[in-house]
């Protein structure tokens, strides 16, 4: 039975990338300020406001169909029913061997899923997919990436303004190079989300329900000076990082998960993006390095990184992963081999390793190679995942902090 909640704080307006701020609900509604504190920090307990119209367009973004949906027609035009049997036969490989996956995590990630807590997942993309599939218990997922968030759809205006088809169309394509992949291609992203469809918002939201969640409220968030979250967006300063929060249900359990998604620049000095984003660097970003020391992290997620932490220039947030965390799991694109101190870390590794692909060949770990031959504490990856997809290429390594 689903925990019941109620309204302490005021909702503010959920504005996209493409629309300035005006103090309205996604419908339309004015919203009243309820509340005089809207700072807080990610252990403290959240309230919020269940609304319908998010799961039900949640629904509709995942293909599927609720016998009291309140987009019944838009359900029966033939654009939807061909974005319907797409996904299902896109997601028809991906369920074969989600059960493969999910035996695995049992068997070899019990330990990492025992007490839950904040998942951090950077370079993520809108991949819900995998943080869900590893890390299934944890309450919180910090998800970092530089795709643009992305507005909350109003379905009904889209299709009276003759841009719904685009918009499905634009989401199809999206989840085939996702699924087809199992990565985000950043710089082919930047494209597509330069489009009707304007970033993650509904690629989260169609993983979501894909993955037997019920999507209970979204909102926009803030992250103060001090590394503290605000949903109060009325008095930030001008360089605050915006981002999102998600509160979803699996069917079927008690525990609401929140997660928190924001496009930002986590390479120590300053960065423009192919999709727009300018930032500068966690060098004079404390206010995200803040929130993340204060986010408790008890596991990081890295998976086709783009062998960024190999660079000296993400030095800062590859030694906040290692200091923060208990538990790294990640593919070789994440943090080098020559970073793991084995008096600090017991590692396993799980599949093959034998050279990155041709974009990242000058990024090769020799010495990893060398541990993989060995055979010592390697294990079997029953599974394809990451830039070498295909099952028997893949390899993946945990890393657990020996305290």
């Amino acid at each position: 039975m689903k925990t019941h909640y109620y309204f302490l704080f005021l909702f503010v307006i959920l504005f996209s990338c493409k629309t300035d701020s005006n103090n309205e609900s996604d419908s339309g509604v004015q919203i009243e300020d309820l509340s005089s504190d809207q700072a807080e920090n990610l252990e403290g307990k959240v309230d919020y406001p269940i609304e319908p119209k998010f799961d039900a367009v949640a629904t509709f973004l995942a293909g599927k169909v609720n016998s009291d949906s309140t987009f019944k027609k838009l359900e029966e035009t033939a654009n939807f029913k061909q974005f319907q049997t797409s996904m299902d036969q896109l997601w028809k490989k991906t369920n074969d061997k989600l059960p493969v996956i999910k035996d695995w995590t049992n068997k070899e990630l019990s330990n990492v899923n025992k007490d839950g807590g904040t998942l951090f997942y950077p370079f993520a993309g809108a991949d819900f997919l995998h943080a869900d599939l590893f890390f299934p218990n944890y309450d919180t997922i910090i998800m970092l990436a530089l795709e643009p968030i992305g507005s909350f759809p109003d379905l009904h205006q889209k299709q009276k303004d003759t841009v719904l088809d685009e918009y499905m169309n634009q989401l199809k394509k999206s989840m085939n190079a996702i699924l087809g992949l199992s990565f985000f291609r950043t710089i082919a992203m930047a494209e597509d989300f330069q489009s009707e469809l304007d970033g993650t918002l509904p690629v989260f939201l169609h993983f979501m329900k894909r993955t037997d969640h019920s999507v209970l409220y979204q909102e926009r968030v803030a992250i103060l000076e001090d590394g503290t979250i605000t949903n109060d967006l009325s008095s930030l300063p001008e360089n605050a990082y915006v981002g999102n929060r998600y509160y979803m249900q699996r069917n079927g359990e008690e525990k609401v998960k929140v997660l928190y998604y924001f496009a930002v620049n986590i390479q120590n000095t300053s960065y423009v993006s192919r999709g727009g984003l300018v930032a500068k660097g966690l060098d004079t970003r404390q206010d995200l390095v803040s929130f993340l020391r204060s986010s408790n992290i008890h596991s990081t997620y890295l998976k086709s990184a783009s062998y960024l932490l190999h660079r000296p220039s993400f030095s800062i947030i590859r030694d906040l992963i290692m200091s923060e965390s208990e538990f790294i799991l990640q593919d070789d694109s994440g943090i080098p081999l020559q970073f793991f101190d084995e008096k600090n870390w017991k590692l396993t590794l799980y599949g093959e390793y034998f050279k990155p692909i041709r974009l990242f060949a000058e990024r090769h770990q020799e010495d990893l190679k060398e541990r993989y031959e060995t055979g010592e504490n390697v294990k079997e990856l029953p599974f394809g995942i990451g830039y070498q997809y295909h099952k028997g290429t893949s390899n993946m390594m945990l890393a657990e902090k020996v305290r």
